[in-house]
């Protein structure tokens, strides 16, 4: 079939006139108008529908919630998004300190050298090798630091943290 066949323009046009037929048709063998029977809800005239009762959904407190939260989201200028969510109040409970821990003394150790290596600084304490991070004794204390150029150990107490500084003490001389 080419464009210019008039068969087939005829069929194309029966094609897209048909349902308007079919419609125009329907409403005059029913007695109404096709805009008649859309204003009234598309039953005519003729038949007797009875009382509609009026519909008053009952929303439940998740779907009011949801409705209101969707509103809150639309009122943003960036749009809603799945992703934010209202902020939350938290309490705080404050706990109150009765006694304040006593001073705490550093560990009575002795630093005898600090080495320094590729992977970080080494101290000699005690005769056991320290790095950052590393508990000294059972009391609490961590290497903070270890600065090999003024010869000294930076030590914090874990729980008050409290700081004390280690020194490899000078050689004596003869």
């Amino acid at each position: 079939m080419s464009r210019h066949d008039p068969k087939a323009k005829l069929m194309v046009l029966g094609v897209f006139l048909l349902p308007l037929v079919l419609v125009k048709g329907t409403a005059i063998w029913v007695g109404q108008s096709p805009l008649d029977a859309a204003a009234s809800g598309g039953a005519p005239a003729s038949f007797d529908v009875g009382v509609v009762e009026s519909f008053t959904p009952v929303w439940s407190s998740a779907q009011l919630a949801a409705t209101h939260r969707a509103a809150e989201l639309g009122e943003n200028p960036f749009g809603a998004s799945p992703l934010l969510h209202a902020r939350r109040k938290t309490e705080v409970e404050l706990i109150e300190i009765i006694d304040r821990p006593t001073t705490i003394t550093p560990p009575e150790v002795s630093v005898r050298i600090i080495l320094h290596s590729r992977h970080g600084d080494v101290a000699l304490i005690d005769r056991k090798r320290y790095r950052i991070g590393d508990a000294i004794g059972a009391d609490g204390w961590f290497i903070q630091e270890i600065d090999a150029v003024s010869r000294s150990v930076g030590i914090v107490h874990r729980d008050s943290g409290e700081e004390a500084t280690l020194v490899v003490p000078m050689p004596r001389s003869r």
